[in-house]
């Protein structure tokens, strides 16, 4: 069946021109290029709107430039090239940004010398002298006291701290010496003054060179002033790992005795040491261990020991460069199955590894020679060594088994010296010596009790009990002084308290329901006592600050 097409109609011939157009259309649209470009500038001059009278006077500027003569434009140009080069810049000091000067500086007086620098200020204030800050005035003040009766002081004194203050956070670095001059009396000076050197040698031994080229950072001596309790003012750096995060939960972390750095270890098999700054926290270097994941690492002297879950541990000699295993226990080998929970004297003589059937093997971490054992009832759960560093002191060694019995031996003569048994009965996982001369003994469980005795009474009965936490207790550590302990439990998190001693009090302001420290897996305090730091299982290392010290 064929249909019929009817012929387009008027509007279909229209639309079909439209589309395909025709060669009369083109013809007529070549005519219209002209008039649609006029209208194009048309209508853009159109967008803007001029007054008529402010058109005028835009012209009559423009006359008025081009009639400039050509001898005045020549006088103009040799004014420019007549002037200093001082005089083609300036400073834009609006009367509110301006700073006031006195213009009669008068010399510090004799009582504030002590607080003047070698090279005078570029401003001074006169004021400063007639200025009187409180340090109770403000929780932030508190840290730049230096006696617990320091109150009021003038402010000179207060810029003086401030600086203190601000150089401890970010000591400064050796370039800026090097700047300066180097010469050996700015060397001496930064030596005094404890400063640490931002700068990391490229080398195959990145460590070695950190350690010849950077100061030793500013362990100060202790002095008389207490930590109050209730509230400790504590603040939060830079993540001392926010370098490089591990790759597995921080099962260990270190601070050197006498250098600003960090060591790290998990898992992942990798030991990470940081240069810690507060602020950048660089990794210095790392060492990977095929094979070993890393449970326990330490620094000792010039020597960092190593170990996990096998049978011999890692010796990386630092100067030396050299990394051995130390393995053999001659005659020993069935009381050592594994090497993974090991201590160091404080004195740095002994290395105690803590073995099977309650025994503690003692090797010398100099030549990794097993010089001698002790021997306990019961499942041995953990062990520690006082932190005495007399020469003449003997160092004393502490284990307890799971039922609560605790064995106190003298590691230089081989004795005995006690035995008796926790207040807290079965269940313990922990023992820890704290404070100034091992003063403190602390022994936790696993339903999150603490009991602290000091030792110094010589009574066996828990000088206080830490019951905040109820997990199992899986790190305790203390400040060098005794003031502050830190207890954590890794099986919940933000299970983590600190403590004051001798009161055995919690601190009620810290840490808060929006401090992020996760599931802890380890606690570490610096030698100086002015940083914590704790690990957690999702690999990164929290850094804190005691602004008290």
């Amino acid at each position: 069946m064929s249909v019929e097409i009817p012929p387009p109609d008027e509007e279909e011939r229209y639309l079909e021109k439209l589309v395909f157009g025709d060669s009369e259309g083109f013809s007529e649209n070549l005519k219209q290029v002209d008039k649609l470009f006029d209208f194009k500038q048309q209508e853009e001059k159109d967008l803007f709107t001029y007054d008529d009278s402010s058109e005028d006077e835009h012209l009559d500027q423009l006359k008025n430039r081009d009639a400039l003569s050509e001898s005045e434009s020549d006088a103009a140009s040799d004014e420019v090239e007549n002037m200093a080069d001082e005089d083609l810049y300036f400073v834009d000091e609006s009367d509110d940004d301006r700073m006031d000067t006195d213009s009669d500086n008068e010399p510090a007086s004799d009582s504030m010398s002590e607080y003047s620098d070698d090279d005078e200020a570029a401003w001074q204030d006169s004021d400063d002298e007639k200025v009187s800050v409180s340090l109770l005035g403000a929780d932030r003040l508190r840290k730049l006291r230096r006696t617990a009766q320091d109150d009021k002081i003038r402010g000179k004194q207060y810029i003086h701290r401030l600086r203190e203050q601000f150089e401890r956070i970010h000591p400064r670095p050796v370039w800026a010496d090097q700047i300066e001059g180097d010469s050996e009396d700015e060397h001496e000076q930064d030596t005094e003054a404890g400063h640490a050197s931002t700068d990391v040698l490229t080398s195959t031994n990145p460590l070695l060179e950190f350690l010849k080229s950077n100061q030793t950072h500013n362990v100060r001596s202790q002095d008389t002033r207490f930590l109050p309790a209730g509230k400790i003012d504590i603040s939060r750096l830079t993540d001392a790992n926010i370098k490089k995060i591990s790759r597995s939960a921080v099962q260990t972390l270190c601070f050197h005795e006498s250098q600003p750095l960090l060591m790290t270890g998990g898992y992942d098999r990798t030991l990470r040491i940081y240069h810690i700054d507060g602020k950048i926290n660089n990794l210095v270097t790392s060492l990977h261990l095929r094979n070993s994941p890393i449970q326990t690492a330490a620094f000792n002297g010039d020597d960092i020991f190593a170990a996990g879950r096998r049978r011999y541990m890692h010796k990386w000699d630092v100067l030396g460069g050299s990394i051995e295993k130390i393995s053999r226990m001659y005659g020993h080998e069935k009381t050592q199955r594994s090497f993974e929970h090991f201590r160091i004297s404080k004195n740095g003589k002994y290395l105690g590894l803590m073995g099977n059937s309650g025994w503690i093997n003692i090797i010398s971490p100099k030549t990794g020679v097993w010089l001698k054992g002790f021997k306990i009832e019961g499942t041995l759960v953990d062990f520690d060594f006082s932190q005495t560093t007399a020469k003449d002191a003997h160092t004393t060694l502490a284990a307890v088994n799971r039922a609560g019995e605790v064995w106190e031996f003298d590691v230089d003569a081989g004795t005995t010296l006690d035995r008796w048994t926790d207040d807290s009965g079965t269940g313990v996982t922990r023992i820890k010596f704290g404070g100034s001369n091992s003063r403190w003994l602390a022994v936790g469980n696993n339903v999150g009790i603490v009991n602290v005795y000091d030792r110094l009474k010589g009574s066996h009965r828990p000088a206080g009990t830490v019951e905040n936490l109820v997990t199992t207790i899986s790190s305790i550590d203390f400040t060098s002084d005794g003031q502050v302990m830190c207890v954590a439990s890794r099986d919940k998190r933000d299970a983590l308290r600190l403590v004051h001693l001798p009161t055995c009090r919690v601190f009620s302001n810290w840490p808060t329901s929006g401090t992020p420290l996760g599931r802890v897996t380890s606690v570490c305090f610096s030698p100086n006592n002015e940083l914590l730091a704790t690990g957690n299982e999702a690999g990164k290392v929290r850094l804190w600050r005691l602004n008290h010290y």
